[in-house]
Parts: C-alpha cells; structure tokens; sequence
C-alpha cells in the first residue's frame, strides 16, 4: 500500500477514514472495523508569532458575516439606490427594493423627473441622459421613501441637451434638425427614429414624460417643440417645463400652449427655435 500522509490543517479531532472491507479491498466481504489513514491535527504557528495576526483574519471575516445576516433578518426590505456613470455623458441608475414589487417611482436629475415602475423583484434598471455634472439622482416612491445617489459625469462639459418634460395627456414631442435636415430628411431626428430619448413610462399613472435631445454639433443643429391636436388635447392649455443643459449648467423654463378647437383636430402646433427664446410658429 502506498505510504500514507498525515494532513495537516486548522481544525482538530477530525478522522479520516475508509471501510477496509469494501473500499481497500474492492470486495464483497462484510465491512469491518474503519482503519485510520489519516488525522487531522491541530495547526502549528511559529513560536513568537503574534495571535492578532492569524486570528485577526478569521474574526473579521466572521463579524462580517453576522453582520451581514443580521441586517438582513433585521429589515428584508431594506432598499438601496447606485448611479454609474456611462459612456456619452448618460447615467446607468440601479434601484432595488424588495418589498416595492411593481410600484411607480420617479427618477429625478438636474430638474428632469420622469415615473417608472419596479419590476416584480422591486428592480429597477434605468439610463438617463446627465443634464449636470454632479450627476446626483433622487428615486421617490409614492409613499414618500427616497433614496439618494450621485456619480460625477465630466463628460457633460462639452456638450449641449435640450430636454421637454410634461404629466399625462399634456403631450408634446420634441425634434432635431441636424444641417440643412427638415421634416422627413435624413438629418431629421425624433423618438420614433431614435435620434431623440424618450423617457418615462406611461403605465406608471399619473405618467411623468419627457423627451431629450443632444446636440452633436450647436452650430449646425435646431430643435422644435410641437403639439398634435387631438380629441385629449384640442381646446385647452398643455402644460409643461423645457430644460437647456450646456456644459453641465441646467436651465429650465414652464411652457404653455394654448391648443385650438377640436375642429382642428389632426393638426399640429409647433414652436420653432426654442431656444433661448421661445416663439409660436405655426398652428396648422
């Protein structure tokens, strides 16, 4: 039989052992008594070797697991909120809470507030357009809970946003001319054809919507803001907030536009150039 090694390891009065009748012998006979093949025995530290230093370790790591499992047992619901940030000035928002199964949130950042709602777990996975370079992001649940995180995007500095924010049915949707682009053009940019982000769910009642745009070049791209006439919108005032972001410093202003009659229905008004000055261009 090969020579057998004796194991050492941190942990005492442990034996190794194996049924001589059946596995060392490979046959049929009856087990008899276990023989020992190997012991286990206590772990030797040099002489003069300070206990802090290999007990040390090992009480950190147990404390750290009961804290852990305490926290846990204590409050199963206890929430947490990270913000990252990610490539193109944006923000990578991870919200979790257990106990907010399906519930509306709203996400708020440098004067953008728009309602989502948790999945089943209580997750919530987003990605906003940075509007300022502290990046700081507020979650809020209906019951007044909110949770604060931040990530610094210096990114921003160098670009331009415009942003149109509106609640429910007060409906306006932003566009981008880039170049010479008009209506239809390729340089034409909406959220239809992804040139502009859409933010915001509308299942999330009441729904907190917003549209943005980034400009790739300031000097050789305009925005508009417009408006569909349509049986929610025709013969009332749609209320709403636009944001201008230039180089991390935010702006905001309210907007109001007055819609014509429903006899109009199917038509569209639209404010040119809205920045920084804001003009009715058009209600056709």
């Amino acid at each position: 039989m090969d020579r057998k090694r004796m194991i050492a390891l941190g942990l005492g009065g442990v034996v190794l052992a194996i049924s001589a009748g059946q596995m060392l012998s490979g046959g049929g006979s009856a087990p008899t008594e276990p023989k020992v093949v190997a012991q286990v025995v206590p772990l030797r530290v040099a002489a003069g070797t300070p206990a802090q230093v290999w007990q040390a370790p090992v009480a950190e790591i147990a404390e750290a697991q009961a804290e852990t499992q305490a926290a846990s047992m204590a409050d199963p619901c206890a929430m947490s909120l990270e913000v990252f940030a990610e490539e193109g000035a944006m923000l990578g928002v991870t919200l979790l809470a257990p106990c907010q199964a399906n519930a509306r949130v709203v996400l708020r950042h440098g004067g953008l507030a728009v309602s989502m709602q948790t999945l089943a777990t209580g997750s919530l996975f987003a990605t906003l357009p940075a509007l300022d370079i502290a990046g700081a992001v507020e979650a809020r649940f209906d019951d007044g809970t909110a949770l604060d995180a931040a990530a610094v995007v210096p990114e921003l500095a160098g670009l331009r946003r415009f942003a149109v924010q509106w609640q429910e049915a007060d409906r306006f949707a932003l566009n981008g001319f880039e170049g010479k682009a008009d209506y239809g053009d390729a340089g034409h940019r909406t959220a239809a054809n992804g040139g502009v982000l859409a933010l915001g769910d509308p299942a999330s009642k009441p729904a907190l919507l917003a549209e943005v745009y980034t400009f790739p070049d300031p000097e050789t791209a305009r925005v508009s803001i417009e408006a569909e006439v349509s049986d929610t919108t025709c013969g009332r005032e749609l209320l709403g907030e636009t944001l201008f972001s230039a180089g991390g410093a935010v702006q905001s202003s309210d907007l109001t536009l007055a819609m014509p009659e429903c006899d109009a229905m199917g038509g569209f008004v639209v404010l040119n150039n809205p920045l920084p000055d804001m003009t009715l261009a058009a209600a056709e």
